[in-house]
């Protein structure tokens, strides 16, 4: 996609938890506009990828690269405010009230007013149908609410792109809908985004690139269609075979 922005390069990441190699050399790129979904078997390496990403894990070698600058020690708090993650368990602040949540970060990193962000937050608790939960504290919520309040809390930061890690594994079945349905939302503004998920129809219906990650190696990407049709190689091939 060279007529596109390149928002994200990854080049040569690896990642070892002491003799564990859980990333071993990584070539990627994510362009503006792209819907990347990460597949792969549990213990692939999905999550860890996404987490070097923004270095909430620091990678053993290799180099990220956001918009065409390289995230180092002296930038990573910048390129964090452009890259908005979402995790599997929420981590909203449990101490803080739910619109303290989303005006924290914009206040404090993107210098935006108390006012202005208010009123934003209430704007975006409004279209999730969470209003009356503005004063409420995380852990009067459910997970799909917190899910929810977690992905507007994302974009409260107004991020270039958004990282998902598996958003709705820790939730109930009943959850699931209306978190993948704003997820939905978020895509079809036109979000650059990438998400590890196990959800295949989900993949199916938002990837504008499928990419297949085991041994904490890319081993086949592709279109949707092309990924869940005619899939490359035997090792996707067993993959789907389970999972569809």
């Amino acid at each position: 996609m060279p007529e596109h922005k390149n928002i994200i390069s990854v080049r040569g990441l690896k990642k070892s938890f002491g003799s564990n190699k859980v990333l071993n050399g990584i070539d990627f790129d994510l362009y503006e506009g792209e819907k990347v979904v990460i597949l792969g078997p549990s213990g692939s390496g999905k999550s860890t990828f996404l987490r070097c990403i923004n270095r909430l894990e620091e990678p053993t070698s290799g180099e990220v690269f956001f918009e065409n600058n390289l995230i180092t020690d002296k930038n990573i708090q910048k390129m964090r405010a452009k890259i908005g993650m979402v995790f599997q368990h929420f981590n909203l602040i449990s101490n803080l009230t739910v619109m303290e949540n989303l005006t924290l970060a914009p206040v404090k990193l993107r210098k935006m007013s108390a006012d202005e962000a208010e009123v934003k937050a209430r704007k975006l608790l409004k279209h999730i149908g969470l209003s009356s939960k503005a004063d409420a504290f995380p852990a009067s919520l459910s997970g799909g609410q917190k899910q929810r309040v977690a992905i507007i809390r994302a974009l409260m930061m107004e991020p270039s792109v958004l990282l998902f890690d598996e958003p709705t594994s820790a939730l109930d079945p009943e959850s699931i809908g209306d978190v993948l349905e704003l997820i939905h939302e978020v895509v079809d503004d036109g979000m650059t985004i990438m998400i590890v998920t196990h959800e295949m129809d989900f993949a199916k219906e938002i990837a504008s690139r499928v990419v297949f990650i085991d041994g904490g190696k890319i081993i086949e990407e592709g279109t949707p269609a092309a990924f869940f049709s005619r899939p490359k190689t035997e090792r996707v091939r067993e993959f789907l075979k389970k999972v569809l």
